[in-house]
C-alpha cells in the first residue's frame, strides 16, 4: 500500500512539473513567437508589443482611458499609417444601452494631439464587435514580413478576458482597419484614412 501511495505521489509531482514546463514554454517561447507573427493572444497589448511593429503607437494608445476604466464589453485600438499625415487611437466602451467613444489624433506634421468624445449606436457597436471578434478570436498570425499594410494594435475586453493583437499584415490588420472605418468612420471621419475599398479583392488574391 505504501508503495502505491508513493507511486501516486510521484505521478502527481511529475504531472505538476510537466504542467509548469508547458506553461513556461507558452509564456516564454510560444506566446512571444505568436505575438511576433501578429497572432491574437491573451493579455493587454502593452505586455507584449515591445520590439514589434507598433512601439511608436503605444504612447498614443496611452492617451485613451485605460482598460481598467472600460466596461466588460469594450475595445481599444491604435493605427499608425506609415505614410499618413495622422495617427489615430480609439476606445469604445458599452455601458448598459450606451456606447461611449473617445478619439485621439496625432498630427505627424505638427506633433499636436487632439481629443474628442462621441457616442455610438449600440446596435452598430454590437455588429462592429461581432465582425471584429469573428476575425480576431482565433488568428494564428502570419510568418511573412510585410513592408506595406497599416500597423494596428488592439485590445478587446469581454468580461474579464482581454485579448490583443498587433501587426501590419494586410490580410488581417487592414481588414480590421477597414471595419473600423466602416463602422466608426461616420462618427470620426479621420478613421476613413483606414478604409480599403478593394479589401475583398485583396482577400481573394494570392497574397492572402
Amino acid at each position: 500500500m505504501a508503495a502505491i501511495k508513493s507511486l501516486k505521489r510521484k505521478h502527481r509531482i511529475i504531472a505538476v512539473i510537466v504542467s509548469l514546463l508547458l506553461v513556461g514554454a507558452y509564456l516564454f517561447i510560444a506566446r512571444p513567437m505568436l505575438r511576433a507573427m501578429g497572432a491574437t493572444t491573451y493579455g493587454a497589448l502593452s505586455s507584449h508589443s515591445k520590439g514589434i511593429v507598433l512601439d511608436s503607437g503605444e504612447s498614443l494608445l496611452s492617451e485613451l482611458p485605460p482598460l481598467s476604466e472600460l466596461s466588460g464589453d469594450s475595445l481599444r485600438f491604435v493605427a499608425t499609417p506609415s505614410f499618413g499625415k495622422r495617427w489615430m487611437a480609439v476606445s469604445l466602451s458599452k455601458v448598459d444601452a450606451r456606447v461611449f467613444g473617445q478619439l485621439v489624433i496625432l498630427n505627424r506634421e505638427t506633433g499636436s494631439v487632439s481629443r474628442r468624445t462621441f457616442q455610438m449606436n449600440p446596435s452598430d457597436f454590437d455588429e462592429f464587435t461581432k465582425r471584429w471578434d469573428a476575425r480576431t478570436t482565433v488568428y494564428w498570425g502570419d510568418f511573412r514580413m510585410f513592408t506595406d499594410g497599416t500597423p494596428l494594435g488592439y485590445e478587446r475586453k469581454r468580461g474579464n478576458t482581454i485579448m490583443a493583437g498587433i501587426g501590419n499584415s494586410p490580410c488581417h490588420y487592414d481588414v480590421l482597419g477597414n471595419l473600423a472605418a466602416v463602422y466608426v468612420g461616420p462618427l470620426a471621419e479621420e478613421l476613413n484614412d483606414l478604409r480599403e475599398p478593394r479589401i475583398n479583392e485583396l482577400l481573394e488574391s494570392d497574397q492572402c
